[in-house]
């Protein structure tokens, strides 16, 4: 039986985002996210998510940004053997000044969802690395996300106060990472000039790397 690896999407993406990891010798599972409660936290919404997951067979986490950071709280109340993270952040130091400024001033309080939606495709599309195929997929992805969602989430993240780190963590991060950058975070494995989407643009580097921390 193939060791389950339950993969969490980032912010504004769903399973599509992992279409590459399909092919690793895995058994990718999806579990949907679910509707937030109004002012919910991430860890309280992951002690909610948590209760669709099966665990009734020996199973990882793998979460991207957002998704890694669901991991992170998710593992608090499932028994994973590993929770890998790639291009996300363990604890709530390791979020870039930036969004620890958002949450003084709540500036993101003003920001709509459609707001919201074309600052994250203008962002990823310039300063990302993301080109045909794939930039196509993404900002389908972010025009179709469910509006209520993607406003909790964004406020959730620049509220999270996680300072817990598991032994089971491996983190996976680039050092052209431009949204959650590298020089904040303490990560256990480096890609060089691996960017915020490389589980999409390195795909072969990044796919044996989480094999090598799954072995």
């Amino acid at each position: 039986m193939k060791h389950r690896i339950y993969a969490i999407p980032g912010l504004g993406a769903d399973r599509r985002m992992f279409a590459y990891q399909l092919q690793l010798d895995y058994d990718i599972q999806f579990i949907e996210w679910i509707t937030p409660l109004k002012k919910e936290s991430l860890g309280q919404y992951a002690a909610r998510f948590s209760k669709l997951f099966d665990t009734s067979q020996p199973f990882s986490l793998l979460g991207v940004s957002l998704g890694g950071m669901m991991c992170m709280e998710l593992a608090k109340h499932l028994p994973a053997e590993k929770v890998i993270l790639v291009s996300s952040c363990k604890t709530k130091n390791e979020l870039p000044p930036q969004l620890r400024l958002m949450k003084t001033l709540k500036l993101h309080k003003l920001v709509s969802a459609s707001v919201l939606k074309r600052m994250i495709k203008f962002y990823s599309n310039t300063f990302g690395d993301l080109d045909g195929e794939l930039k196509t997929l993404f900002n389908h992805m972010i025009a179709n996300c469910d509006p209520t969602f993607l406003i909790w989430a964004a406020d959730a993240v620049i509220n999270w106060d996680n300072e817990d780190i598991m032994e089971n963590v491996v983190h996976i991060h680039g050092t052209k990472d431009k949204v959650l950058q590298f020089s904040f975070v303490e990560n256990d494995i480096t890609v060089e000039g691996g960017t915020h989407y490389m589980i999409g643009t390195r795909v072969e580097e990044v796919n044996e790397l989480i094999s090598n921390s799954l072995a």
